[in-house]
């Protein structure tokens, strides 16, 4: 087995928004790990590793982690994009008619995952909600994204560093993600869709995308792609990923800055929502170290030295139970 050893750069030493755990965290973790288990959508092993990841978000993002984490593992294990296209049409017609008994119980559990979640979810808002259109239709997006990445993954298709991005912003699911922000905020379409709020999202995707960098080096990583473009070594390319991350950041920050006033009402809605993008971006990169999926035990050890080592095995299991 090879290890490789590098320095993570602090991608995020500069960003003005900083850790903050919501006060229900700890109600909404027990709660939304009782909810996943129900399910048993893992083995044995495979719970264990689920218990690991704290989701320090309130319950529905709990939730929406939880349904993610485990669509992520049944996806990653199919054999080809018509297995995951299935899944797509599974979780799309639960979005459409959440129905538990429309789902047999001998099929996965991520269709009464799905439906459950949108029960629920589609009751924190008012009948025919544009939150509502808008998760199901990034959802969806995301979806597809993933059907692409399957083919890529079983065709060994290689892109580069700019397409890699633009899979990443549909199938990181961050926009899904970053709808739940607009849960209860009744923003008008022409907000949401404003160019500095749609790019907004763009840049939080592509930040994300980015800090990823510390979870391996796959075939759809940044990381691998600028060392194949730009020739360089594993701590070179994460070297000019960290001055690329700085100039989107820079970006994401001036848009924030300098987004339009709508009057004192919708501006306070705006912050709320911008502000909820800002903290997806800045949890992520802190659950990487904290969750112990990534690291185990020595995620915060990692967080503070910077210094990754990489055993670079192949991944032949997964947690799904059979």
């Amino acid at each position: 087995m090879t290890v490789l050893q590098y320095t993570l750069p602090d991608l995020f030493a500069a960003f003005p928004c900083s850790r903050n755990v919501s006060e229900h965290y700890e109600e909404c973790k027990d709660e939304c790990k009782a909810w996943t288990e129900s399910f048993h959508p893992f083995d044995e092993e495979g719970m264990k590793g689920f218990s690991l990841a704290n989701f320090n978000l309130i319950r529905l993002g709990c939730d929406l982690i939880s349904l993610l984490y485990v669509l992520d593992e049944y996806t990653d294990m199919m054999k080809s994009s018509f297995e995951v296209e299935k899944v797509r049409g599974v979780i799309l017609g639960a979005f459409k008619n959440p129905h538990k008994g429309n789902i047999s119980a001998n099929e996965p559990p991520f269709g009464a995952m799905a439906c459950d979640f949108w029960t629920r979810a589609s009751s924190y808002v008012s009948p025919g909600a544009l939150c509502l259109e808008h998760f199901i239709h990034n959802f969806d997006t995301y979806m597809a994204a993933v059907v692409r990445e399957a083919d890529d993954r079983l065709k060994r298709r290689y892109h580069s560093f700019e397409d890699y991005l633009s899979i990443r912003h549909d199938s990181s699911a961050c926009l899904p993600c970053f709808s739940l922000c607009e849960f209860g905020l009744e923003l008008p379409e022409e907000i949401v869709h404003y160019p500095r709020m749609a790019a907004l999202r763009e840049q939080g995707t592509t930040l994300i995308a980015i800090s990823n960098v510390s979870r391996g080096l796959e075939l759809h990583n940044s990381v691998e792609l600028v060392m194949v473009e730009r020739n360089l070594d594993v701590q070179g390319a994460i070297n000019w990923l960290e001055q690329y991350t700085n100039g989107v950041s820079a970006s994401f920050l001036d848009n924030v800055a300098n987004m339009p006033s709508w009057g004192e009402d919708v501006d306070r809605r705006v912050k709320i929502y911008t502000d909820g993008i800002a903290q997806w971006v800045r949890g992520n990169d802190d659950w990487t170290f904290e969750s112990g999926r990534y690291f185990g035990s020595k995620g915060l050890e990692v967080q503070k030295s910077r210094i990754m080592k990489l055993h670079l095995a192949a991944r032949s299991v997964g947690y799904i139970k059979n």
